[in-house]
């Protein structure tokens, strides 16, 4: 046991003088994809995994340099649907156009920082508050055309959301690293589009029948990022 002890206070001082020896304290930039999975009344409700991309940007705090502060977005997809639908516009010589309904989910959470450790392998934790977006937009393209004949959001709801999220970064080189991180925010209610209900009439119009609940999630990100 002493052993044990004598080992874990050297690994310990091992990672103070690392810290000593480099300019540790840096900003990160960091981008990640993976899995964001509903939980409680939103699992009940809506209950599938959605494909998540995310992104946070922190800045070391000078006067406390194991805090940093920055802020973290996430772009999760609900669902859609894509369909052929008639246009009649002259700046195209097609009669066809397609339309596409897209449910998405936009996150927005000024973060707090917890990093302790300055090493190769550096874990941290941070604590977030802000609020998750959920819209769902329809635009109509023709081939040939690069803006969109039509756009419109048909449905958007915002909520609160508190969270936390503990990962770990693992330097490569200089500047680079590769990161895991796991997510979890309690969210306020929300109405938001079921994209499994989303229908499209012949003449393009799109119908659709909404959920109501609680929007809480895990996310699961794998990413890399630089320092700065």
């Amino acid at each position: 046991m002493r052993s044990l002890i004598i080992l874990l206070a050297g690994t310990l001082v091992a990672q103070a003088a690392l810290a000593q020896n480099n300019n540790d304290n840096q900003g990160t930039l960091g981008v990640g994809i993976g899995v964001s999975a509903p939980t409680g009344d939103f699992d009940r409700t809506w209950g599938r995994d959605m494909f998540m991309l995310g992104a946070q940007l922190a800045f070391p705090m000078r006067r406390v340099p194991i805090l940093q502060g920055g802020f973290s977005f996430g772009y999760s997809v609900m669902g859609g649907k894509s369909t052929d639908v008639p246009v009649n516009t002259n700046f195209v010589a097609d009669t066809t156009g397609e339309l596409n309904t897209r449910c998405k989910v936009f996150s927005y959470h000024p973060m707090l920082r917890l990093s302790p450790l300055t090493g190769r392998v550096r874990p941290y934790v941070d604590g977030m508050v802000g609020f998750r977006q959920f819209s769902t937009t329809t635009k109509v393209t023709a081939q040939g055309v690069e803006e969109n004949i039509s756009k419109e959001r048909n449905e958007t709801d915002l909520a609160f959301s508190t969270g936390w999220a503990a990962g770990v970064q693992v330097t490569l080189g200089r500047l680079a690293y590769a990161e895991v991180r796991v997510e979890r925010f309690d969210s306020g209610e929300a109405t938001y589009v079921d994209p499994e209900s989303v229908t499209v009439s012949d003449q393009g119009v799109v119908n659709f029948s909404t959920l109501t609940s609680n929007t809480d999630v895990v996310n699961v990100l794998f990413g890399i990022g630089l320092r700065f």
